[in-house]
């Protein structure tokens, strides 16, 4: 689909294109997003209106008044939408700002997608808009025009330039109208039109094209409409007009200089004030939508404001009316009174539940296993909490006790409190119940990081005492760790070493984590660390009761000379051996032995020069890796990467390879993998042991071989061995489990062969032999 020196390309036998069949989600991935932003709307035959947002797509049904979202997890390629339209059959269409094109069957729940557009190496791309005219989509993009069979499935024309010289127009198209026998095209730097006969219109020079010397107010177009017998175009200084009787445009009177983002005509085609639906109502003129102001034009020639009185900026228009909001989803707005609804303004808005934000950042879970995220240290949101059912949003407007919404981590304290560590204003301390308890800052125990009322707290670790330690970025008096004990009193460690200050030169530490032998490890660096100058190089660590080797006053400190990769570090996390797991901007250090942190320091690299920007170990001492090259999994002891998850291979349900943060409910097995572009989940087979036998579970029971996958044991203690026995008593198969919890049989003996029809017991044993359980397995071989 490469472009072509006359400006267009005919794309029929290259067309990609795949049918899937989804069933709601898929059973290991989950992702989740804010669809607050609308960028497009469409209503159905069916009355369902369809939304395409920033964070996916959604529809509310309005005789049911029923949501359903859809993202990766539900069939869709790419969460960022752009443009979403209804065909005649009822098929959605919607488009993505990297030029993925999905057609949803809502009857048959079948997804097919179209990848001529996102395939090309254009940088830019973006599905604009989508029209239906018959049996043609109409695909307006940043490539240019292009036509799609329906009934076909796939491409006719595309048309990317439009006119010659230093008039014509490249690509860049916003909208289509058919008008006085000619097709319209509006884009970012003027309008296009050539006549319906044309025999060729690939050829650029056969089109005519409008700019300012022809009357446009703006190059910039947003979208055309029809109204009556005239063509309108919305732009960035005002709406334009043109008749059939005109050879050029004009300025609506009353308009001029307002920045329009689009137009809806649709309306016009009833006159007076005919009812739609309950709440949606049609009139004979043209709506106008601003920033933050809808505005109407009738045939009469009145241009008049109707309100701008909206919960957030405007962003997207249907044709039937209905509003788009950049923060406050889908707005159904009454701009027309009749006798059931007397007075113009907002009817409903459309949110489906969801996230706070699609900004996940220093995620982590309780131990319920709700999810609890912040949402950045600058422009920051406040922040929220997920059980798997309900969403809870914490921000100013909430409870004003929080005084920013520059919330940016999250760690898990003593009794399942949530200490959520603000930029600024110190940190929130919540109890297991998610209930806010104080705000911790300079007027009752924390310490100023600049000026007296600015506290910037990083993470914070409990021990085994309870005390919480908090690390408070450079505060005064050369104090590097304040203590909260649990008596709620304060207390507080001065100095960080030989030649270690957290004034000048400043030895940041952006958070800690405790090892099994009581060693504080700080790590120095994260995504919101800004530029420090003078700053103390090093990786620090303190243990106040046992004097490590190497080194002073309980202070210890490791540079590149010592083994590690790099002195910048972003990431701790400790694993099942006692072993300590140093992420750096340069890939992983692990210290073998942390009682003589000196005496074995690996350099590990197989994620080369990886920002490591979160450490999870998993129950079977695997060790989850998030970079800005997605999440790599890597074996117990380093040597062999397991598996690599990138937005590109797992079919965008990872919704971006810079993973900003990543958590893990060990009860589950679900992996969380937090991005700016929303919230993913991964459940796996890597449970939480339990600690004595109680009952084994067997899923499926019976079991069906031949299968392509295996039967799921539940129930086992850590490093269990599973013997499958048949009914007499005689050994059939002998099986090490990974470790965890669960553990699997492929229904075949110790010879490879596939066992018959039975019943099978299955015995468990703990890694000792001291525990055992048992169960009895059904088999079928078909």
């Amino acid at each position: 689909m490469g472009r072509s020196r006359r400006g267009w390309v005919r794309i029929v036998s290259a067309i990609a294109v795949t049918t899937v069949v989804v069933c709601h989600a898929d059973a290991q991935w989950n992702t989740y997003t804010m669809k607050r932003d609308v960028r497009d709307l469409a209503l159905g035959s069916d009355s369902t209106l369809w939304v395409a947002t920033s964070g996916g797509l959604f529809s509310f049904h309005f005789a049911e008044s029923m949501y359903q979202q859809f993202t990766t997890s539900e069939g869709l390629r790419s969460v960022d939408l752009s443009a979403v339209t209804v065909d005649n059959e009822g098929t959605v269409w919607i488009g993505a700002t990297n030029g993925f094109l999905h057609r949803y069957n809502p009857a048959t729940r079948t997804w097919q997608y179209i990848t001529d557009i996102s395939g090309r190496r254009d940088p830019q791309k973006r599905i604009n808009r989508l029209r239906v005219r018959g049996d043609t989509l109409i695909i307006l993009s940043d490539i240019g025009a292009s036509f799609f069979s329906i009934s076909r499935m796939e491409f006719g024309d595309t048309y990317m330039q439009y006119g010659s010289g230093s008039s014509m127009i490249d690509g860049d198209v916003t909208d289509f109208e058919m008008f006085d026998g000619r097709m319209w095209i509006s884009t970012r730097t003027g309008i296009a039109s050539t006549a319906t006969t044309n025999p060729n219109p690939a050829v650029p020079e056969s089109w005519q094209v409008y700019t300012l010397i022809q009357g446009l107010p703006s190059i910039s177009v947003t979208g055309l409409a029809i109204l009556d017998t005239a063509l309108y175009a919305s732009t960035a200084a005002g709406l334009a007009i043109f008749s059939g009787s005109s050879s050029s445009w004009s300025t609506v009177a009353g308009t001029a200089g307002l920045n329009i983002l689009d137009i809806s005509d649709e309306l016009s085609q009833a006159a007076g004030c005919g009812r739609v639906l309950e709440f949606i109502t049609r009139f004979d003129s043209l709506q106008i939508l601003r920033r933050s102001e809808l505005w109407s034009y009738a045939t009469t020639g009145s241009v008049t404001r109707l309100s701008a009185a909206f919960p957030s900026f405007l962003s997207a228009i249907s044709h039937e009316g209905i509003l788009g909001s950049q923060a406050s989803g889908a707005i159904v707005y009454n701009a027309c009174p009749n006798d059931t609804m007397s007075e113009v303004g907002i009817v409903s808005v459309l949110v489906p539940p969801g996230p706070l934000s699609n900004k996940f950042i220093g995620i982590a879970t309780d131990k319920r296993g709700v999810v609890w995220s912040a949402t950045g240290a600058a422009n920051g949101e406040g922040f929220m909490s997920f059980d798997g059912a309900t969403w809870r949003q914490y921000t100013v407007s909430l409870d004003p006790r929080l005084s920013s919404n520059d919330f940016y981590k999250v760690s898990i304290g003593a009794n399942d409190s949530k200490w959520i560590s603000n930029f600024g204003y110190g940190a929130a301390l919540l109890d297991d119940r998610g209930e806010l308890q104080r705000m911790l800052n300079a007027t009752n125990g924390l310490l100023p990081t600049v000026d007296p009322g600015f506290v910037v707290i990083g993470g914070v670790a409990t021990d085994r005492n309870g005390v919480a330690w908090i690390t408070d970025r450079t505060p005064p008096g050369d104090t590097s760790i304040v203590l909260f004990k649990p008596d709620s009193s304060f207390d507080y460690v001065v100095g960080c070493g030989p030649g270690c200050s957290t004034r000048r030169p400043s030895a940041i530490l952006s958070d800690v984590v405790i090892d099994e032998y009581g060693t504080k490890w700080f790590p120095n660096f994260s995504r919101f660390e800004p530029f420090v100058p003078d700053r103390f190089s090093g990786f620090l660590y303190y243990n106040e009761n046992v004097a490590l080797p190497g080194t002073s006053g309980g202070w210890g400190r490791l540079t590149t000379s010592d083994g590690l990769t790099s002195v910048q570090v972003w990431s701790v996390a400790v694993d099942r051996d006692g072993a300590v797991w140093v992420g750096t901007d340069q890939g992983i250090s692990i210290i073998f032995n942390p009682t003589n942190p000196r005496a074995g320091i690996a350099a590990y690299r197989p994620p080369l020069n990886e920002v490591i920007q979160g450490i999870v170990v998993d129950p079977l001492n695997n060790k989850w890796v998030a970079t800005k090259r997605g999440v790599f999994v890597l074996s117990p002891d380093g040597t062999s990467i397991l598996d690599h998850y990138t937005v590109e291979n797992t079919d965008g349900k990872l919704l971006d390879n810079d993973v900003a943060s990543i958590a893990m409910d060990r009860e589950r097995g679900i992996m969380y993998f937090g991005t700016e572009k929303g919230l993913t989940s991964l459940t796996t087979s890597a449970v939480e042991p339990k600690r004595s036998f109680d009952e084994l579970s067997f899923a499926p029971n019976p079991f069906h071989v031949p299968s392509p996958s295996t039967v799921m044991v539940d129930g086992l203690v850590a490093g269990s061995t599973l013997k499958i026995l048949s009914i007499d008593g005689n050994l059939i198969r002998e099986i090490r489990t990974p470790g965890g919890r669960i553990g699997f049989w492929d229904g075949r003996d110790e010879r490879g062969y596939l066992v018959s029809t039975g019943v099978y017991i299955v015995v468990a044993y703990s890694e000792d032999g001291s525990k055992v359980a048992k169960g009895k397995l059904a088999v079928i071989r078909n």
